[in-house]
């Protein structure tokens, strides 16, 4: 005799034994503990104990399937009511998290069997001298019925009854009542492992701001959790949208970016989905939150996590500022810069749109910093800059490069129009002198300029193009402007 396998559409239930009646009243007992929650894990062990008296087996046993890989298939041995101390096996060495490997065509046709969702039935001596037989030998089994346990349509274990004594018959109804059982077990796994992540989730609330979240895309209808999107701190209610008024929430910005994404998404199947975006809160205001999804088998329930990252997003421009930017003035660095002038040579070889640059050097500086101390010195800098940004246009660019020495970007201007500015700067300076308490300090700028037309340079050839014109302007007497 072969395993003896089966789907449990296909039993014949017109069978019966003086067991039934028994089995029906042990699975009702349990029920209410095992689909409440209630029951997890003593209610199990409490019903492979019921289920081991009746049918007066020598162990009833659950294996939990932990991985099936091509090779290898790991298990461990979760729950085990056994008749005897000697039939016992929970806790032994070699079946904790023991791993089997599936090379054996008969283990790989019980595996295929048992995520099927198929029962096997085995009476050890009618087998043939195979593998199966042997390893059943060695634990003295001489009959074995298995019943899988899947919850969410996949394989989760299986649950087995062991006879060490007699070779057992079991008969459709037994084995469709058995099944049962199983079901219970399968519901209580499944309210476990939701209760878990519920668990996992609070814990998520607790340390960071986030929600839960699902989407109904055959019904265009989403529910989700109030932290994120609710300014009430003590509403408990999901909250409910339509899919419209969900897009409605994401910040006109990141609409176009996030239907590409979720496009995307669709397009290739994929199982996963995470994107970073602002939404609208009740409040009105918006907040920076990372979206990340997982699809449901079916395709039609989209479900995942919104995590508040307003503050993450937050340091990150700060830190991107703090990169680009001069801590003193506020203005643009060197490196910032010269990125954009790379930018705008860029833009020039591809649409002829010509620009300036202009080089600016406060004229006999150290003398201030030596007159009135470094402090003033600094005011003196800001000064300076804000007088430059009161001359520019909102188009042009503000950086400091070095101790006293400035850069502006003038982007689509000619030679003669960044003269102009220029000049306007140097005015600007001679007409609003630096005051410290009511005494005027006055100063004044050398500026070069250099504006690229007809012609290509790397960013250091026009820095230094503009650095002959600013050399110029001192050797000619300062407070004025050259261009090169």
């Amino acid at each position: 005799m072969v395993i003896q396998t089966g789907s449990f559409e296909n039993l014949d239930h017109t069978e019966s034994s003086h067991i039934e009646n028994e089995l029906l009243t042990a699975i009702a007992r349990s029920a209410e503990d095992l689909t409440t929650g209630r029951g997890w894990p003593k209610g199990v062990d409490a019903l492979l104990a019921d289920l081991g008296k009746i049918t007066n087996v020598s162990r009833v046993w659950i294996f939990q399937t932990l991985e099936l890989e091509e090779n290898h298939i790991l298990q461990d041995y979760a729950f085990e009511w056994a008749s005897k101390p000697k039939y016992k096996q929970i806790g032994l060495p070699s079946f904790n998290r023991f791993s089997s490997n599936t090379k054996e065509p008969e283990y790989i046709s019980l595996i295929e069997s048992r995520s099927r969702g198929e029962y096997q039935h085995v009476i050890v001596d009618q087998l043939a001298d195979t593998w199966l037989k042997t390893y059943l030998s060695n634990q003295k089994i001489l009959s074995m019925l298995t019943i899988p346990i899947v919850v969410e349509n996949k394989w989760w274990g299986t649950l087995g009854f062991d006879d060490c004594e007699r070779r057992i018959e079991w008969s459709a109804s037994e084995i469709a009542l058995l099944r049962t059982a199983s079901f219970l077990i399968s519901s209580a796994v499944l309210r476990d492992t939701l209760s878990a992540k519920r668990r996992q989730l609070d814990i998520l609330k607790r340390i960071t701001a986030c929600s839960a979240w699902e989407l109904d895309i055959r019904r265009g209808h989403l529910w989700c959790t109030p932290e994120i999107l609710s300014n009430v701190s003590k509403k408990s209610n999901n909250l409910q949208f339509s899919f419209r008024q969900c897009l409605r929430k994401v910040h006109p910005e990141h609409r176009k970016r996030f239907f590409q994404l979720v496009r995307q998404f669709r397009q290739n199947n994929d199982q996963s989905f995470r994107c970073d975006l602002r939404i609208k809160r009740d409040s009105g205001d918006y907040r920076w939150i990372e979206l990340t999804s997982k699809i449901d088998q079916n395709g039609d329930v989209l479900a995942g996590i919104l995590l508040d990252i307003t503050m993450r997003k937050e340091a990150e421009d700060r830190l991107r500022h703090e990169a680009t930017t001069d801590p003193l003035t506020g203005v643009l660095n060197r490196r910032k810069i010269e990125s954009l002038v790379q930018e705008h040579i860029e833009i020039y070889n591809k649409k002829k749109e010509t620009f300036s640059l202009v080089i600016l050097d406060l004229d006999h500086f150290k003398t201030i910093n030596d007159t009135h101390g470094h402090s003033i010195g600094d005011k003196v800098l800001c000064h300076f800059t804000q007088l430059c940004q009161h001359s520019l246009r909102k188009i042009d660019y503000l950086s400091r490069i070095g101790g006293e020495e400035f850069a502006i970007l003038l982007p689509n201007t000619s030679e003669e129009d960044a003269l102009i500015i220029g000049e306007r700067i140097c005015q600007n300076i001679q007409d609003n002198p630096y005051i410290q308490l009511n005494k005027q300090i006055p100063y004044s700028v050398s500026i070069g300029c250099s504006t690229l037309k007809d012609e290509y340079l790397e960013v250091h050839k026009i820095f230094e193009r503009a650095d002959s014109a600013l050399y110029l302007a001192k050797q000619s007497g300062r407070n004025q402007v050259r261009v090169s």
